[in-house]
């Protein structure tokens, strides 16, 4: 099907949203925009092209055969255009630019591919540099200008950087197969009061420690931390060996480990959040066009429309299985 030109990139977006959340509220709240504009826009498309998207009534969305087909195309059609935009954006860097980004062995390493791919696009003439090292020294780093980039564990509790939410993921409870625990499908945070906790060391990321501990604490949870490792791998280790529990990403757990199992938590606050960092007055312009590309390309990935601020501050992304 071909999009008519008279249709707007924006209201493709809102069409998608709907069909995605089933919900105006929800789809509003994601776009950012008031309800009763969004249903207003999409029943003036509707009446346009003279075919109904959606079934609404008071108590549901439901997305029609002819809605299905739009969507399927607004997708590619908005592929197609964030595509043009990645590649435009690409070729302003000049030949033999190169920058360094730092990143935590913590986080969903899987960004890191994205990244590569980045650099070693024919469309690309930027040199990208992936430095390992934990939050803290990528922040002395950032400060040295040593690297001009990080991924971390947000949040991060400086004013002199920008922080930009790349994913969300949920956290997961680690257990050993012949835990107690093992036997459920998914956990309540007060479930595991008391169980002894592996636990990274705060030092490690300071304010997602405390951030952690206090989405635990309003869910009325305070982990008895028994022993603080270095590294995840030691952290499934213990577990396995049952002497505790364990915390990680969703993405660590889709790894694998013997001797141990993954349990989601109920609690849908409980989540953990990767973004990209840098200097706040970083005039760089390869700098902005690489994140700019970098979001792109991890909206093209997970086929959804993230509509992430710009800062964490006010940031709500939808929680996302990416990998």
């Amino acid at each position: 099907m071909a999009m008519n030109p008279d249709v707007e990139l924006r209201v493709l977006r809102y069409v998608i949203a709907v069909a995605d959340e089933l919900h105006f509220t929800r789809a509003a709240l994601r776009l950012r925009i008031a309800q009763p504009s969004l249903s207003k826009q999409i029943r003036d498309l509707e009446d346009r092209m003279g075919v109904q998207l959606f079934v609404r009534n008071h108590r549901q969305v439901r997305v029609t055969a002819a809605g299905r087909v739009f969507v399927k195309e607004a997708r590619k059609a908005l592929e197609h255009s964030d595509r043009a935009v990645s590649l435009v954006v690409a070729l302003r860097h000049p030949a033999g630019e190169s920058m360094s980004i730092g990143y935590s062995p913590q986080m969903n390493l899987h960004l890191l591919t994205i990244i590569r791919n980045i650099s070693t696009a024919r469309t690309s003439r930027l040199k990208i540099n992936l430095i390992s090292s934990n939050t803290p020294d990528q922040m002395q780093a950032l400060s040295e200008g040593n690297i001009q980039a990080g991924l971390v564990t947000l949040p991060l509790k400086d004013d002199q950087i920008t922080s930009n939410i790349l994913i969300r993921e949920p956290l997961t409870v680690v257990v050993s197969e012949s835990h107690r625990l093992a036997s459920k499908n998914d956990l309540k945070a007060r479930e595991l009061t008391g169980i002894p906790v592996i636990s990274l060391p705060r030092h490690l990321n300071p304010a997602f420690h405390d951030h952690l501990q206090m989405l635990f604490k309003r869910e009325g949870y305070v982990p008895n931390v028994v022993q603080e490792v270095t590294t995840e791998a030691e952290a499934f280790f213990m577990v396995s060996e049952g002497l505790g529990i364990s915390f990680v990403k969703l993405s660590a757990a889709s790894v694998g480990h013997k001797g141990v199992i993954y349990r989601r938590f109920r609690e849908s606050g409980l989540v953990q959040d990767t973004g990209i960092v840098y200097r706040r007055n970083n005039r760089s312009t390869h700098v902005q066009s690489f994140v700019t590309i970098l979001r792109k390309t991890i909206h093209l990935i997970t086929g959804s429309s993230l509509h992430l601020p710009e800062s964490q501050s006010s940031a709500d992304p939808r929680q996302l299985n990416l990998f």
